[in-house]
């Protein structure tokens, strides 16, 4: 059942898998071939611009999540889960079949940003003190994809109502930020549910820290 639901969504985000896998394998040789210049007098301005080209894992993580999870339930939303309804099997049986279904999707991404941080470090003849972290990079990077995509793929597997309610609530803490800023400036209600929702043991701190292929 697992087989079959993996080739049924290859076939619906297969060109999305694609796309972000050669996306992934480019990044980390794109980040150290456009500021590396073989000199030590160049080292601080490579990490900087390592750290800077460093955001763009996280985003290209969000972005595979999101992609994913949209496309593997689109062809539900659009015939309002009556397909599901029609299988033999327990609803959650088949949601958890389109979970795995898309994490298995998700591999080659992951696969892509490995090797290609393999391939940027290893062609590189660096000085002693730095080192080397593709598989740690890989890793953080794994993590991060499937914590966004498990984010995403509930959100697309909800109701319309559940999605409604959702939304009502997120305007409803945004009119509260702003009522409380208007009272207490120094209060930043939306900033300190960042920072807790990113920061450990928050379901999203696998995003935060730094993203670094090459570091001291």
């Amino acid at each position: 059942m697992l087989k079959a639901m993996i080739r049924l969504q290859w076939r619906a985000v297969w060109h999305i898998v694609a796309a972000l896998t050669v996306a992934g394998l480019l990044l980390p040789l794109a980040s150290v071939r456009t500021g590396w210049k073989g000199g030590l007098t160049n080292l601080p301005n490579f990490l900087t611009e390592l750290q800077l080209w460093g955001l763009l894992y996280p985003a290209l993580a969000a972005l595979a999540g999101v992609a994913l999870a949209a496309g593997i339930w689109s062809s539900d939303r659009r015939g309002h889960h009556i397909y599901a309804l029609t299988l033999p099997i327990p609803r959650w049986r088949y949601v958890l079949l389109r979970y795995l279904a898309g994490l298995t999707l998700a591999l080659p991404i992951v696969a892509a940003v490995w090797l290609g941080s393999v391939i940027a470090s290893e062609t590189l003849d660096l000085p002693a003190g730095l080192r080397i972290f593709p598989h740690a990079l890989a890793a953080k990077f794994a993590l991060a994809l499937i914590v966004l995509f498990g984010f995403a793929f509930a959100i697309a597997a909800s109701s319309s109502r559940a999605l409604g309610i959702g939304v009502r609530f997120l305007a409803l803490l945004v009119a509260v930020h702003l009522g409380v800023v208007m009272l207490y400036p120094k209060t930043n209600i939306l900033w300190s549910l960042v920072t807790g929702l990113a920061t450990w043991p928050g379901p999203f701190a696998a995003l935060g820290g730094r993203w670094m292929l090459i570091d001291v």
